[in-house]
């Protein structure tokens, strides 16, 4: 370490900042990406769901997964940068190398200033991806999900019961086999067409790609009948007699079928305009508030994890290392677990919501300074 002179309070040596880079980086980027995949391992069952029961092919697998692993950036970086100042801190602790720079004349404040600007840095970059990157994944990952839940949507139905929703149509099917998208026994009642309604029967039916029809399905039915809805009711009930009929269902561009957008979904302009639409303190106001102030406080958690991680490695052990990942998660769970009741509470009105959403930031700021406060009273 090279020798520094005494300098103010606040004042730091780029020497110093070039050493906490190197001390913080390669552990923060490794930390990110060890946090997603283990996410992503979450979210095991669900992938395999969306690989066997809807045969999604690989490439729509990792798109998929793509998009899942930008929605849990947010919550990944700041772990990943407590992890990296726990680890950074309490290594040049035990080591002795903050008693040497204090000998030199760097303050603790001056130690600590590299770790604040590098965690306004990740700050500022997670406020934009919170804000515009993350919610274009998740609308990516919803409108995605809808395309697939519609073309496979033969695998969420169950033999003998009514299923509504099959793109406009009330459907019954006997039997089915999903992983043929083909159906037995079949009953339906078709509305679409609200000044003709019609009932159908067939004895087989079979879900598949249109080969005419660039964005549409088509469901082939066999050996049925077709009646039409008796406008006279002494009139003779009118009935057409099939060995195929072909029903053409509308599904949108691939991986454009709609749905209305979630609020995670808003990227920051849309939410504010979202917020001058709806009328205040109803539910769905009070719902897209938390959800704007959610996005800021995740954002600036990275700075009250590097003040955290900064003090909890100057008080610790020299042991502390080992369980540098056990603590890391420990904390963090605890902060997430404070910060889900904090924000269930806002949304049911018991707080206003930026009190909700900001009050475990704040409880751990004042634990941070609480530590440092003890340590520097050594």
């Amino acid at each position: 370490m090279p020798t520094m002179l005494r300098k103010r309070s606040w004042e730091v040596s780029p020497h110093l900042i070039i050493f906490v880079l190197k001390e913080i980086m390669p552990t923060f980027v490794l930390g990110t990406g060890i946090f997603l995949f283990i996410m992503l391992m979450f979210q095991a069952i669900r992938l395999s769901e969306f690989l066997v029961v809807h045969q999604v092919g690989l490439i729509g697998l990792a798109k998929i997964s793509a998009y899942l692993l930008l929605s849990f950036l947010p919550i990944a970086v700041p772990i990943a940068f407590l992890f990296a100042v726990l680890m950074g801190t309490s290594r040049i602790q035990s080591e002795g190398e903050v008693l040497a720079l204090q000998a030199s004349g760097i303050s603790l404040n001056q130690i600590y200033l590299p770790y604040f600007l590098l965690a306004t840095v990740v700050t500022v970059l997670c406020t934009y991806w919170a804000l515009y990157t993350v919610p274009r994944g998740n609308r990516a990952f919803e409108l995605m999900i809808t395309q697939v839940s519609g073309e496979k949507v033969i695998s969420q139905m169950r033999p003998g019961v009514f299923q509504e929703g099959f793109f406009g149509l009330v459907i019954l099917a006997e039997s089915i086999t999903p992983l043929k998208n083909e159906m037995r026994k079949v009953f339906i009642y078709d509305q679409r067409e609200e000044n003709q309604p019609v009932a159908i029967s067939a004895k087989a039916g079979i879900l598949r790609s249109d080969p005419h029809g660039e964005h549409q399905l088509t469901l082939r039915l066999s050996d049925g009948t077709i009646y039409l809805e008796q406008i006279d009711p002494k009139g003779p009930q009118k009935k057409i007699e099939f060995d195929v009929y072909d029903i053409n269902l509308d599904v949108g561009a691939p991986g454009g079928g709609w749905r209305d957008y979630s609020p995670p979904s808003y990227n920051f302009n849309q939410l504010r305009q979202r917020l001058g639409e709806i009328k205040p303190d109803t539910p769905a106001y009070r719902q897209l508030l938390v959800e704007t102030h959610r996005r800021f406080s995740l954002s600036f958690a990275c700075l009250v994890f590097s003040a955290l991680g900064f003090a909890i490695g100057l008080i610790s052990q020299r042991g502390i290392r080992s369980t540098a990942v056990i603590l890391c998660l420990l904390l963090a769970t605890v902060y997430w677990l404070s910060y889900i009741g904090a924000n269930s509470y806002a949304l049911s009105g018991g707080w206003a919501p930026w009190i909700g959403v900001w009050a475990p930031n704040v409880v751990f700021v004042f634990l941070s300074w609480w530590l440092y406060s003890r340590f520097a009273r050594k």
